[in-house]
């Protein structure tokens, strides 16, 4: 049939009226008078998203500095694995990320805060928060979003390094702490099968040995990263638990008790030498050196005694917790690095992305995987795969009752004090009361700076 151009415009008319009473029919567009029929009859998510997304907006490129200091191995992991992974799900955002030399890397900071040339972020020794902090080096990070959500996902622990006079200015990314490490042959000879449960089960078998002329127990030194493990978990304290008092702590009955202990420890020959700066050392007392056999049952270490020695200890060395003490718990002390955004940060947003993709669990597992690193984000640290790193168990065990190391903008000092009351007391220089009583009262004073 031939139409005239009459009948295609009634036609047409015929057709437009239709649509529009379908249109109606459709459920309307919830008053948004721009909207279509397509849309408005299939309201699924997906058909949702496939007419929003050409219309979104493609976030600006930024580049964000971030230091760090990790090791070469470390590092490696960091541009070749994790890297890609960020770059692609944030393609907009380019890191530079540059290795830092660790010696005098905290003045480093300073002097570049001081100039204005900081960069973005930073993986920082988790000591150096309040310090920075006070200087107003660092953001407090509180306020920017998820913040909430890493504080539920992190340790209690490596998260309280980070809080300084009522604010957080950073988060826990790696985290170490110390475990008791026994040379399994030694141990059998004081006449255990296992690590001993309790302190006084290690005394016991310190004793057995000490008959053979080798040692049982092995603290490091006097200091305030060695001692502590000890000392806390005898019953030892050094402040208060918002940090703002020594005297009555320190000094209180129940540490003095503590330290005497380990005193008389070392009067009865049951502490290895290091205490006081003997050879061998540590490592070389618990492995044995030059042919010589070893002499050390255990030590207490880091996990990078496992990452540097590999396969050479791992069926001659039992990784274990530290022996429970008085209150039935051990309290090891607690190291690592945080992250921190900078005051001065051209693209603080931009860091704080990067900052929560580092401690997503995905990333803690692969660098824990990957490096021996022990993650501050609790699913990481109980992941499927690492089951397989034989030493981190214990490690991830010991994390739960580990404790930070005080967070004073004058922790170095207060270390110091700390080591020196300890070596006085051991070298029979002051009694532990007095080497006490006088340690407390010059920390009582760093407090208040």
């Amino acid at each position: 049939m031939k139409l005239n151009t009459k009948t295609i415009s009634k036609m047409m008319l015929i057709w437009l009226a239709a649509i529009m009473v379908l249109a109606a029919c459709s459920g309307g567009n919830n008053g948004n008078n721009g909207g279509n029929a397509t849309t408005n009859a299939d309201p699924s998510p997906s058909a949702a998203q496939e007419t929003e997304e050409p219309t979104e907006k493609p976030a600006d490129p930024v580049t964000i500095e971030f230091w760090h200091a990790f090791g070469e191995g470390e590092e490696k992991v960091l541009l070749e694995e994790v890297m890609p992974k960020f770059n692609e799900k944030y393609p907009h955002i380019t890191v530079k990320a540059t290795r830092m030399p660790t010696e005098n890397l905290d003045q480093q900071v300073i002097t570049a805060a001081a100039g204005g040339a900081v960069p973005d972020v930073m993986r920082m020794d988790n000591t150096w928060i309040p310090r920075m902090a006070k200087e107003g080096v660092l953001q407090k990070v509180d306020g920017f979003p998820g913040f909430d959500q890493i504080v539920a996902d992190s340790f209690k622990g490596p998260m309280s390094t980070n809080f300084y006079d009522g604010s957080y200015y950073g988060v826990p990314l790696d985290t170490n702490t110390k475990i008791a490490i026994y040379n399994k042959e030694l141990l059998a000879e004081a006449g255990a099968s296992a690590p001993p449960a309790t302190i006084d089960e290690l005394v016991a078998l310190a004793r057995n040995l000490k008959a053979k002329g080798k040692f049982g127990i092995t603290i490091g030194g006097p200091d305030a990263w060695n001692m502590p493990p000890w000392f806390w978990s005898l019953g030892g304290r050094i402040t208060d638990d918002n940090y703002t008092t020594a005297t009555g702590y320190l000094n209180s009955d129940a540490s003095v008790k503590a330290l005497e202990t380990i005193i008389g420890w070392n009067d009865e020959g049951l502490l290895a030498p290091p205490i006081l700066g003997g050879q061998p050392g540590t490592w070389e007392g618990l492995r044995g050196e030059e042919g010589k056999p070893a002499t050390y049952m255990m030590i207490n270490e880091g996990p990078w005694f496992f990452g540097i020695l590999g396969d050479a200890v791992k069926d001659n060395m039992i990784p274990a917790k530290m022996p429970n003490g008085p209150d039935g718990m051990s309290h090891s002390v607690i190291g690592g690095q945080n992250m921190v955004i900078f005051e001065g940060a051209k693209q603080p947003d931009a860091a704080w992305v990067f900052t929560q993709f580092m401690l997503t669990e995905e990333i803690q597992t692969l660098m824990a995987v990957k490096t021996g690193a022990i993650p501050t984000n609790v699913a990481a640290a109980n992941a499927e795969e690492l089951k397989g790193v034989y030493y981190l168990g214990a490690y991830v065990a010991e994390m739960e009752t580990a404790l930070a190391r005080t967070p004073s903008a004058n922790w170095n000092q207060i270390s110091d004090v700390f080591g020196k009351a300890f070596e006085t007391a051991l070298r029979k220089e002051a009694t532990a009361k007095d080497a006490l009583d006088k340690a407390a009262a010059e920390i009582d004073a760093l407090l208040k700076k």
